[in-house]
C-alpha cells in the first residue's frame, strides 16, 4: 500500500507545475530563505558569504527531510553530486527569477525522483521482499 501511495504522490507531483498545496487556499508556511525568490538566490550565489551559506544549508535540510518523509527514498540525489544539483537550481532560477526558491527546490526533487536511491548502500533486501530470511552477514572479525 505504501508503494502505491508513493507512486500516486509522485504522479500528482509531476503533473503539477508548482509544489503541491497544503491548505484549502493553496498556501503553506515556508521558513528561512526558502520563501525568497530565485532572484535573491542567484544574488546570494554570486555574492557568496553568509547569504549563500543560508541557501545551501536550507537546501540540504530540504533534501534531507525529503529523504526522511518520502517512502522508498534513501537518497533523492541518487548518484549525482550536490554541485550538479546546485547547478540545476542555478539554471532553473536564471530562467525563472520570480519563482520562489521552495517551489524551485520542489521541482528539483520531482526531476530527481526517478533516479533516486531507494535503498541504503551495501544493503541486501532481496530476502525481505521475497518473504524469506535475511542473508547472513559476513563475519569480519575472523
Amino acid at each position: 500500500m505504501r508503494i502505491k501511495l508513493a507512486v500516486i504522490t509522485v504522479a500528482l507531483l509531476v503533473a503539477m507545475p508548482e509544489a503541491p498545496a497544503k491548505d484549502v487556499d493553496g498556501e503553506f508556511a515556508v521558513f528561512s530563505v526558502g520563501g525568497k525568490r530565485c532572484e535573491e538566490y542567484l544574488r546570494a550565489r554570486h555574492g557568496g558569504g553568509r547569504a549563500q551559506h543560508d541557501f545551501t544549508t536550507w537546501l540540504q535540510g530540504y533534501l534531507s527531510a525529503f529523504n526522511l518523509i518520502v517512502p522508498n527514498t534513501y537518497d533523492i540525489l541518487g548518484n549525482r553530486e550536490f554541485d550538479k544539483v546546485v547547478q540545476w537550481l542555478d539554471n532553473h532560477c536564471t530562467e525563472n527569477r520570480e519563482a520562489s526558491f521552495v517551489n524551485a527546490t520542489a521541482l528539483l526533487t520531482i526531476n530527481l525522483f526517478p533516479e533516486r536511491k531507494n535503498i541504503a548502500p551495501n544493503k541486501d533486501n532481496r530476502a525481505k521482499w521475497s518473504g524469506g530470511t535475511q542473508p547472513a552477514k559476513a563475519d569480519s572479525a575472523k
